[in-house]
């Protein structure tokens, strides 16, 4: 889920996972390495997509899309702004990131800077949440109600919080 969240799927993985690790806190961290990995992998595969197609592919297929000016002022910024802020920044917020690595690769910045700012600010998002959730989920857990029903309503609570902010 965390490779398809960091290259073709632009909803935020944490609608799914902060319940799974809220409802199986003990597992937290081990939630948290695996969609680490699975982001920097999906990570590294833009950046290589962006770097070797993105003319004959990527730019026809953002146009298509609608977001080739935002993939372009998103290329400017990483030329200008310095890839390794600029790809943390976008990597650390909830903003899909997906522009982010196409533009990094496509721009040629450095594969080393750029895998370094996925690894630390998706790192400090992931492990931070399993911290969260090691430290809240036994709290919740203590309200009674079952798993079954506790990891599905958290989801749909989380998803639509998401889906009110996209229209906000």
């Amino acid at each position: 889920m965390s490779f398809a969240e960091s290259t073709v799927v632009p909803i935020p993985l944490e609608t799914i996972v902060i319940p799974l690790m809220l409802g199986h806190s003990r597992r937290a961290l081990t939630i948290a390495i695996a969609i680490w990995l699975g982001c920097l992998a999906g990570a590294a595969l833009f950046y290589f997509v962006g770097l070797w197609a993105v003319d004959p592919i990527v730019r026809p297929a953002l146009e298509w899309v609608g977001l080739l000016d935002e993939f372009d002022r998103m290329a400017d910024k990483l030329g200008s702004e310095g890839l390794f802020l600029s790809v943390f920044l976008v990597s650390f917020s909830p903003a899909p990131m997906q522009l982010a690595t196409l533009g990094a690769g496509a721009t040629q910045g450095g594969f080393l800077p750029f895998l370094g700012a996925i690894a630390l600010s998706r790192g400090l998002r992931y492990f931070g949440l399993a911290i969260l959730a090691q430290v809240a989920g036994p709290k919740i857990a203590d309200l009674g109600m079952p798993k079954r029903y506790l990891i599905p309503a958290l989801m749909l609570g989380f998803a639509a919080v998401w889906g009110v902010m996209q229209f906000w």
